[in-house]
């Protein structure tokens, strides 16, 4: 992240060349620095004005935030210096850095220890002790150590962490008394003798480590990323939101936009919710003159959050039919156009508006809509500023920019007409913690809120425009993280990778698939739209969707087979890496027999039971 800058002395740059080698290819800031020669606080004044200039580059020289607030917030301690003198850390720690001291032996590392914020003997005992993994990770060492230095301080809200709270305690027989009198004693009137230790062996009063929760790492510091991304506030200092913001503009890179602004949501939901929120609150506040809300159109193969965050919006909504794979009918979207315009009717100084919902990647099927018609349509029909789209790219918002199915060059936002997008990180990016995205750009934000107050006013500095509040900075940590491991961060270079080799494990699984149904003449039921990762087949005995834990999927009859009413029943398969040659061949010669067992009229030992 280009926050963070690290410094190493001529020693330890020296002694440590593919330390050095691998944070330069990982886009790190890295300075071999010399205090004989440079001073470590006009080093930290010079990345201080280049962090600036950036700022000012990526458009945050809001009226309300100036370069004097964004220069007051700038934090020191994100220059990360590996020193191996007294000197050098003690030049380092009074510029406000955050020092690691490397100690040739025990009497050197004594002296530094009471000077740097952590101490060792080696610089690979330093990334065993925090658990570094990848160059990529050496980012974090400085929110590691800040972390705990805040958490150690803090004294305002919230002040009891059970979590993570050690230390002695009323007893509970002298709290149920109802004695509350001050006797003299300190510890808020308590007697010493009416303390008990409740954790005698230094652990916490709640232990974690049964939930994979290392004590002093971050999963350990409670992190709260409270309001919009980009507000700081001195109250609150315990956030991620750095890199929050750095994931942001991994995306921009990505979609290769400037002007990309967003947040981190709990996961799809969420994103889908605050899409439609502020979609629906900009087209009532500047486009329809009796600020009515719009309507809101979808396919009736649209994720249930969209009907949800609707009911929850109080907006009407319209239902679209789709194709038999699950792309919105764009014949069916012109005619629900046209009966809007019908029943509302055509007043140019006030004419309806719509909020348009599109899916890339559908829940059951992983189709994906045909936006660039869909935008064609609004425009012929609805009018240019009278529609706004929100895009539900949950799944595959991650691969969008590497498959370009609308076009090599297409910019969503300014080509397509799209004004915000939810993404999932937990889908296709893997993260285990459950988040997502909601992405817009500067200047749809700025028109949504421009005329709303969205200041916290107990919280100097704090706007929140988002629906939860307060958001795990953890979370946001974790996504980080996984994204750096797919190399956002650089060039993506192995996000690229994993798409093409998803690609190759869902052309595997169709060939070995459609050879099986062939025996039945049944391949016209395998249903894979063009990009997908999803492919649904005719679903297997109640056995074996338990063991493969198989998406249970109904599709309409198309081809109205005679053994089936007017719905089908599927199975759904999202194939990704995970799903590789073994596993699916042991699945398709367990579907086989399946398929055989059926056709014979028999069941399987299991469902028989």
């Amino acid at each position: 992240m280009r926050e963070v800058h690290v410094f190493l002395s001529p020693r330890i740059y020296d002694n440590n060349t593919n330390v050095v080698e691998g944070l330069q290819k990982n886009d790190t800031h890295v300075t071999r620095l010399d205090i004989r020669e440079k001073d470590y606080t006009c080093a930290v004044r010079e990345h201080r004005t280049c962090m600036l200039a950036h700022h000012v580059a990526d458009g945050n020289n809001d009226d309300d935030d100036d370069d004097d607030d964004a220069s007051s917030r700038w934090d020191p301690f994100l220059c990360l210096a590996f020193e191996d003198t007294l000197a050098g850390v003690t030049a380092a720690r009074h510029a406000g850095m955050c020092v690691i001291a490397i100690a040739s032996n025990h009497i050197e590392l004594d002296r530094m220890e009471l000077s740097a914020h952590v101490v060792t003997l080696s610089m690979s005992e330093v990334l065993e002790r925090f658990g570094v993994q990848n160059y990529y990770q050496i980012q974090y060492l400085p929110y590691v150590i800040r972390l705990h230095v805040l958490a150690e301080t803090k004294v305002g809200y919230p002040t009891s962490l059970l979590d993570t709270l050690r230390g002695r305690f009323l007893k509970h027989n002298n709290l149920c008394s109802g004695d509350k009198s001050n006797n003299g004693h300190g510890n808020g009137g308590a007697a010493e003798e009416d303390l008990v230790e409740l954790d005698p062996h230094a652990r916490r009063i709640i232990p974690r480590e049964i939930l994979g929760i290392k004590p002093d790492s971050l999963a350990d510091v409670y992190i709260n990323n409270v309001g919009w991304t980009k507000d700081h506030i001195a109250s609150w200092r315990l956030n991620s939101k750095d890199f929050e913001q750095d994931i942001i503009r991994m995306f921009a890179r990505l979609y290769k936009t400037d002007q990309m602004r967003g947040f981190i949501t709990s996961g799809g939901t969420e994103g889908n919710f605050a899409g439609l929120w502020w979609n629906r609150d900009y087209l009532c506040q500047h486009q329809s003159k009796d600020k009515k809300f719009p309507i809101l159109v979808t396919s009736n193969e649209t994720h249930y959050s969209i009907s949800k965050a609707a009911q929850q919006l109080a907006m009407e909504g319209r239902l679209v039919q789709t194709t038999k794979t699950g792309e919105i009918d764009c014949d069916d979207l012109s005619r629900v156009l046209d009966a809007i315009l019908l029943r509302e009717g055509s007043d140019t100084d006030n004419p309806p508006t719509v909020l348009m919902n599109v899916n890339v990647g559908t829940t059951q099927t992983g189709a994906m809509d045909n936006v660039p018609r869909v935008y064609e349509l609004l425009m012929k029909k609805i009018g240019t500023g009278n529609f706004t789209i929100h895009m539900d790219a949950a799944l595959m918002g991650a691969v969008l920019p590497i498959l370009h199915p609308f076009g090599e060059h297409v910019n969503y936002f300014e080509d397509l007409g799209v004004t915000t997008l939810a993404i999932s990180g937990h889908k296709f990016f893997g993260s285990t913690c459950i988040c997502g995205l909601c992405l817009t750009t500067e200047d749809f934000l700025n028109a949504c809120f421009s005329k709303r107050d969205t200041d916290v006013r107990y919280l100097t500095g704090l706007h929140d425009i988002t629906p939860s509040g307060s958001r795990s900075g953890f979370n946001a940590l974790s996504f980080h993280n996984t994204l750096c491991g797919l190399y956002l961060h650089t060039d993506a270079h192995r996000l690229k990778d994993i798409v093409a080799q998803c690609y190759m494990n869902v052309d595997y699984f169709l060939s070995g698939l459609t050879k099986i149904l062939e025996r039945e003449n049944m391949t016209d039921y395998i249903i894979h739209p063009e990009f997908s990762l999803t492919v649904c087949f005719p679903r297997p005995s109640q056995h074996l969707t338990k063991k493969y834990q198989l998406m249970p999927v109904s599709m309409p009859n198309f081809k109205k087979h005679e053994s089936h009413g007017d719905l089908v029943e599927y199975a759904g398969v999202c194939i990704l890496l995970n799903l590789d040659k073994n596993r699916i061949d042991k699945f398709l010669a367990d579907y086989a027999l399946d398929r055989q067992s059926d056709s014979l009229g028999t069941k399987s030992l299991a469902d028989s039971k």
